[in-house]
């Protein structure tokens, strides 16, 4: 359990240093839409602060009803607290800050259709009808799962506020005394969050189905004892620098006596030698750099812009790490076979010339690195 679990965290390792997975550092679907929404919200806040604002003040100047005014005076409080908190706030706090601006909305709305005069009452219809589709968007992100329920509530609620103030005479003048406009609000604003839902729920499975394609592809490319790249991946990268005009060189790297770890140790130590050597080899190398399992005992490294003579030091350099980090485990040594690329020479030849260096290595004596 802990070799598989060691593994997993050299893996998780490895996709940070390569770029091409730097996406699996991001956050994910319902988070990135989390922090759109509170994004989107804390600008709702503030616009509506400023009108808000600007209605207190218009009240200083004699404007405006003592109803309205007073639910300037109330928005204009509920939104500071909430605003001068916002910092410390978490994805709770915002969820429940939604469903407070949702409820002040509404307030306002059934005063609107109920008692405020028709001057006032016809803004804050207008403002109900602009506003709160935004509000359902915003709260069908933060509350993901209950989007649904909240919006199809928020409209059944507008909806019959709006029947029954439709009954109101007062509201004749304004042409707000039909009693369909509440079956209008109620049925797009329900239509409008079924439609949301659904959107959001077909993102949400378009971003699982990514994530396991994903996860598939790393899989096909990820050795899984040792969590570096495997032969596949390097085998593709020893195709690419063959095809272009980039320096490179090609070490072939071979632990010495492994057999003898596996009879005397078991294969538990030997699994625990590989994964030792794979963290000292990537440690080492750059993150342009391929560090891969070729297969049993052996690794493929590929040094990317390098001189034979850099690499010669850079192959060197590993021998000795090895050496001395795996003395904790068991004390365990490599030998390098060593190869710098020429223009126009194929991987099939660099491979070969690999294998030629590491054997003459092993012939030497082994725990050395040579470098034709």
């Amino acid at each position: 359990m802990a070799s598989k679990e060691a593994a997993i965290e050299r893996s998780h390792t490895v996709r940070e240093r390569d770029p091409a997975n730097t996406a699996q550092a991001e956050p994910s679907l319902a988070q990135f839409d989390q922090q759109s929404a509170s994004q989107m919200l804390r600008i709702l806040m503030v616009f509506a602060w400023l009108l808000a604002g600007a209605t207190l003040v218009s009240a200083l100047l004699g404007l405006g009803s003592p109803l309205s005014n007073a639910l300037a005076s109330l928005w204009f409080a509920v939104l500071s607290l909430f605003l001068l908190a916002w910092p410390k706030m978490n994805l709770v706090w915002h969820r429940c800050a939604a469903l407070v601006v949702s409820a002040l909305l509404i307030l306002w709305w059934s005063l609107s259709w109920f008692i405020t005069p028709p001057a006032d009452a016809m803004i804050g219809i207008l403002l109900g009808l602009l506003y709160m589709p935004i509000l359902v968007w915003v709260t069908t992100l933060l509350w993901a799962h209950y989007s649904l329920a909240i919006g199809i509530t928020i409209g059944m609620v507008m909806g019959v506020i709006a029947i029954i103030g439709s009954r109101r005479d007062a509201l004749s003048d304004a042409h707000f005394s039909d009693w369909r406009l509440g079956l209008m609000v109620a049925g797009t604003y329900s239509l409008f969050a079924w439609l949301l839902s659904i959107w959001v729920g077909e993102r949400a499975e378009l971003w699982r189905t990514t994530e396991r394609v994903e996860r598939l592809h790393e899989a096909a490319n990820t050795d899984t004892l040792t969590g570096i790249a495997n032969r596949r991946v390097a085998e593709h990268r020893l195709g690419v620098f063959a095809a272009g005009h980039r320096r490179y060189a090609v070490m072939m790297i071979d632990i010495d006596h492994f057999k003898l770890v596996n009879d005397h140790h078991g294969h538990d130590m030997g699994d625990r030698i590989l994964q030792r050597v794979a963290e000292i080899l990537t440690a080492r190398m750059r993150p342009q750099d391929t560090v891969a399992r070729w297969g049993g005992e052996e690794f493929l490294v590929i040094a990317e812009s390098v001189t034979r003579d850099e690499s010669a030091i850079i192959a060197e350099s590993l021998r000795s790490l090895v050496e001395l980090g795996t003395q904790e485990v068991l004390s365990t040594t490599i030998s390098i076979g060593v190869v710098h690329s020429n223009v126009g020479r194929g991987t099939e030849q660099m491979l070969k010339r690999a294998d030629e260096a590491l054997y003459a290595a092993k012939n030497a004596g082994r725990n050395r690195a040579i470098t034709l």
